[in-house]
């Protein structure tokens, strides 16, 4: 058969050893670009874009797909890039070698390393701006009662249900809130929006809703009340007295 490398080959291919360490620093997808190009380099067109497209749609598949599992999700993510930057090494191996063999020289890894430190930027700017968020949530109506692993599915709803009961949650409000736990400590996150945090007639009501819930939601465990943007960021944290 044929050998699908030029035997002079003029245009330089990345080594697929390198797809591993990129995939597990920066994702799969600049080991994908890489194997790509390797590709088309090499005249095979038909390869080149089997591998962008897969890299682009599966890259897109796995974010959705993590966002969904409930554990760590972090170490899926970096087991999926690691065996995935190893098959891609291993199906260029061949490849590479005989452009090697053939006088052929390394690209430079400059487009590589720019493409993955934007990944990882852009990645790094979508945890800042959603961690303090938690993916479990309970809805009522338009409002939803966010709450983090720290609490059981059972008392958060206990909550939800008193703030419906109360009429904290109605049908026409649209109300976020989060409910954490520290040991002993429960952790009210509410949405604020302009200078509530800086507010100090804010305070008694706070003060009022913790003691509330301290007696008649979580027995008389200690309440506090964090105000936050829209994020769940906290700007203000309130302990009743």
């Amino acid at each position: 058969m044929e050998s699908i490398i030029n035997k002079t080959p003029t245009k330089k291919l990345w080594n697929p050893k390198s797809f591993i360490i990129f995939s597990i620093l920066f994702s799969f997808v600049p080991a994908g670009i890489m194997s790509s190009l390797n590709y088309g380099r090499c005249g095979n067109n038909k390869m080149k874009w089997i591998v962008l497209f897969s890299t682009i749609l599966g890259f897109i598949g796995i974010i959705t797909l993590t966002s969904f599992f409930s554990i760590d999700s972090s170490v899926i993510f970096i087991a999926i890039n690691a065996g995935l930057g190893i098959y891609l090494s291993l199906a260029q191996r061949k490849l590479y070698k005989e452009h090697i063999e053939n006088g052929g020289k390394n690209a430079s890894y400059l487009m590589p390393i720019a493409v993955g430190i934007l990944i990882f930027s852009v990645t790094a700017a979508s945890v800042l701006y959603t961690i303090y968020i938690p993916k479990n949530a309970l809805d009522y109506g338009k409002n939803h009662l966010f709450y983090t692993s720290n609490m059981q599915q059972s008392q958060a709803k206990q909550l939800g249900d008193y703030f419906r009961d109360e009429q904290y949650f109605t049908d026409n409000s649209e109300i976020d809130v989060k409910i954490d736990k520290q040991k002993d400590l429960y952790i009210l996150s509410l949405v604020v929006e302009g200078d509530y945090e800086n507010n100090q007639n804010y305070m008694a009501p706070m003060k009022a809703i913790s003691r509330e819930l301290s007696q008649n939601v979580f027995k008389n465990s200690k309440v506090r009340i964090d105000l936050c943007d829209d994020r769940f960021k906290v700007l203000k944290s309130i302990n009743a007295d």
